[in-house]
């Protein structure tokens, strides 16, 4: 399937590899890192053309970097990283979700992505558990409710810069919505749902937090839908959640559009309805489904 070009820059090679813009030159002057030259004679590269680089550098004797070697910390990552080590991966993540400090989320991120973590393993193995841990701390007091959201978001923040990296296909063949209901506060499960049905190729529709769903009908006949993916963490109002569920799932069944459900919300709060088509435990589901 096509897909669409993203190019970076020399500056924005040496970020993503971790090392100076000189050393980016030597490396594409040498052969060893290949790009695209344009009219003007400035370097333009792909993710393919870094992700070969590491590759190919992980087979043959010689080391590169994938952070900048500038403290401990980094060459720390750089390890655990290549060994998968997912515990470590939990561990840094979320201390620096905890201090806000996205470039270490973001160098993180693009480590895994680059080392060929599936995005969906990303998802489900380390920003999950995170999430979750960090959510269990303002349960028990250990954290105030403004840190959670502080840590929380610079995760979400994240998340986004990761999108606008990761190749996507060009040709669009499925329309999916992504939708929170009015009670919805939390909207980073959904918008990781986002990330990886657009890597699928589906064009995507994503509402974010707290939904108004009076309108809804008119989005149907909008952009008609193949599918739906609805997000619940805390379903407050069980009457309230379940009647704008119902509405929405009976505007699927009119629209021929199947629904896919997720999150701790329709745990407690389960519904029958022809409509549904599963209900979606993992990102991985969300991937392979």
């Amino acid at each position: 399937m096509e897909k669409e070009m993203k190019y970076f820059n020399s500056e924005e090679a040496a970020k993503i590899l971790g090392v100076n813009v000189s050393t980016i030159k030597r490396w594409t002057d040498a052969g060893k890192l290949k790009c695209v030259k344009t009219v003007g004679g400035h370097r333009k590269f792909l993710l393919p053309h870094l992700s070969e680089f590491v590759k190919n550098f992980k087979k043959s004797k010689s080391r590169v970097d994938l952070f900048p070697l500038d403290s401990k910390q980094n060459i720390d990552l750089g390890y655990h990283i290549t060994k998968k080590d997912i515990d470590y991966l939990i561990s840094f993540v979320k201390d620096n979700a905890l201090s806000t400090n996205r470039p270490n989320i973001q160098m993180a991120l693009m480590g895994m992505y680059l080392a060929d973590f599936p995005l969906h393993s990303i998802y489900d193995k380390v920003l999950t558990p995170v999430l979750h841990q960090i959510g269990d701390m303002w349960q028990k007091n250990e954290i105030t409710v403004i840190n959670e959201h502080f840590a929380s978001q610079a995760i979400r923040d994240c998340i986004v810069r990761l999108q606008s990296v990761v190749q996507i296909p060009l040709k669009k063949e499925t329309t999916a919505l992504c939708i929170n209901l009015s009670s919805e506060l939390h909207d980073i499960a959904l918008k990781m749902v986002d990330h990886i049905l657009e890597i699928r190729g589906f064009r995507t529709y994503f509402s974010g937090q707290i939904t108004p769903t009076t309108e809804l009908e008119n989005i149907f006949r909008q952009l008609q839908p193949d599918r739906i993916y609805v997000s619940s963490t805390v379903a407050e109002n069980e009457q309230t959640f379940k009647a704008e569920l119902t509405n929405l799932l009976d505007l699927c069944s009119q629209f021929d559009c199947r629904a896919f459900l997720g999150g701790s919300g329709f745990s407690v709060h389960q519904i029958d309805h022809p409509a549904i088509e599963r209900y979606l435990h993992s990102f991985e589901e969300v991937y392979n489904i």
